[in-house]
């Protein structure tokens, strides 16, 4: 009951500066439908309901269930089944990951159906598992993190130039969307598993980071290779909300029942590998089973709660005060507002949370959570900034800002410690999250729908993008201060020690 009440605390403390600041714009330049403000109350109860259930399940189970799973796999002496494992839990994890259907279903709403959003969900899910399968060949192999993904970005720069453009803003959406609330305690627990054999060996513990930053590159080549083949037009275009005669609450209640069906089919995939494991391998008491499977309940209450609040409540509510607010026509006022959504959304993202909490553990307290969790609100904020600066800017394209990111962040990986490169690039997959789908996104679509010279589907998309990679700067700045702190106590030390300064 007492973790039930702090998880409850902790999420109320995040989600209310998102709510203060919707109804703060409602009550003055952004009037919302009454339907839409009712909804998004509704989304807000639901949200803080579900989303403590949803984090206290992870806990009791898909967080046990990763490192088990985990564990039994890396028993394993010959290469081949760890490199077959990482791929069935890579697609297994990915597929049942929340985000990345939110995404999904955004994406066959705006193109109208034109872009196959079912199929790029098993595209991206089989790029995760074959990367995951890369990533635990890299920790064992000993391959540098940051070796491996200059190779990685190089493929997808030749890729994104094959591709058609209004797969790429998508592509570079679904890289975020991959790493959230199911596959991040799975992928970390298989993360700090392997790095643990390694350690073992001799290894550095910076080995324990890059799994998820590894793996979300999966989902941008799988989207980047369906545009190559894509042979159908894309067309896309958003309808806003309008005011309906409709009962509020039954349009609210009418979605639950297919996401119930959603969140059932998101968790079986992960509980059914569990149980196979178990059943082969494990061997786990009933009373292990049974506290699982209870967790897993929870997941499933709080997940089907959480998700029937974001869809049912914020999506409309983002897209009409981003409509609402580029009607203004005061570009500097839409760029402010999203920079503040961005730093707002990143307390609240579930994912964040397991990581920086992981950080600090492994790290034995060297880097505190906090300093990591302020240094993803500033770069989030900043990526949103950018994101909607790209909007309003016809010239200022998605590429632009990639391209220019990826080399700071290459260039920096083989400057800063090893350890801040690997959670920096773990720290950009989860900084773009469910708050980033269901908030920051709907926001864009809304401003790029209002926004003459924007394209719905080629501006509208492409913030998780940005909100993906801004972190990896951000964290590797950090990275650098510490390093330069470092040497200047080291030098500092050199001299008292040779007499150079009177004590």
């Amino acid at each position: 009951m007492l973790q039930i009440k702090e998880k409850f605390k902790e999420i109320f403390y995040a989600v209310i500066p998102i709510v203060v600041v919707v109804l703060l714009l409602h009550f003055t330049i952004t009037p919302l439908g009454k339907d839409i403000l009712i909804k998004f109350l509704l989304g807000t109860v639901f949200v803080l309901i579900g989303m403590p259930l949803f984090l206290m399940g992870v806990d009791l189970s898909i967080t046990p269930m990763g490192e088990k799973v985990s564990g039994s796999l890396l028993k394993r002496k010959s290469l081949f089944p760890i490199i077959l494992g990482g791929i069935i839990i890579g697609f297994s994890v990915t597929i049942a990951e929340p985000d990345l259907h939110i995404l999904a279903g955004q994406v066959k709403d705006i193109t109208l159906g034109s872009m196959d959003s079912n199929l790029m969900v098993i595209l991206v899910s089989v790029g995760v598992g074959l990367m995951v399968a890369l990533a635990l060949v890299r920790v064992i192999k000993g391959v540098l993190l940051n070796i491996l993904m200059t190779v990685i970005y190089l493929v997808i720069f030749v890729l994104a130039i094959f591709s058609d453009p209004e797969f790429l803003a998508v592509a570079f959406d679904a890289s975020g969307s991959t790493t959230g609330s199911i596959s991040v305690p799975f992928l970390l627990a298989l993360s700090v598993g392997v790095s643990n054999l390694t350690r073992r060996k001799g290894n550095e513990e910076s080995d324990s980071f890059g799994m998820l930053g590894i793996a979300s590159t999966g989902a941008i080549i799988a989207v980047l290779a369906q545009g190559i083949f894509n042979e159908t037009k894309v067309t896309g275009n958003l309808t806003m909300h309008e005011f309906t005669n409709e009962n509020v609450l039954k349009m609210f209640f009418s979605n639950i029942p297919e996401v119930a069906l959603e969140g059932l089919l998101t968790l079986l995939p992960v509980i059914i590998i569990f149980l196979i494991v178990n059943t082969f391998s494990l061997k786990e008491s009933k009373r292990s089973l049974r506290n699982i499977m209870i967790g897993a309940l929870y997941t499933y209450i709080g997940l089907v709660l959480f998700l029937a609040g974001f869809n049912g409540g914020f999506i409309d509510a983002s897209r009409q005060l981003g409509y609402q607010i580029a009607a203004l026509e005061k570009d500097w006022l839409l760029i402010i507002i999203g920079i503040i959504l961005g730093v707002i959304i990143i307390p609240a993202e579930p994912s964040v949370r397991v990581l920086t909490r992981q950080i600090e553990d492994e790290t034995a307290g060297a880097i505190k959570s906090k300093t990591v969790l302020v240094a993803l609100c500033i770069g989030v904020g900043i990526a949103v900034g950018l994101s909607i600066m790209r909007i309003t800017i016809p010239s200022l394209q998605l590429w632009h800002i990639i391209l220019v990111a990826m080399i700071i962040v290459i260039i920096l990986s083989f400057i800063v410690p090893k350890i801040f490169v690997g959670i920096a690039y773990d720290s950009g997959g989860v900084a773009a999250g469910t708050l980033t789908a269901t908030v920051v996104l709907p926001f864009a679509h809304g401003a790029a729908q209002y926004i003459p010279s924007a394209s719905v589907v080629v501006d509208g998309f492409g913030v998780i993008a940005i909100v993906a990679i801004t972190p990896l700067i951000t964290i590797e700045i950090m990275g650098l201060i510490y390093k330069m702190s470092m040497i200047k106590q080291q030098k500092k030390s050199k001299k008292i020690e040779q007499g150079g300064i009177e004590i």
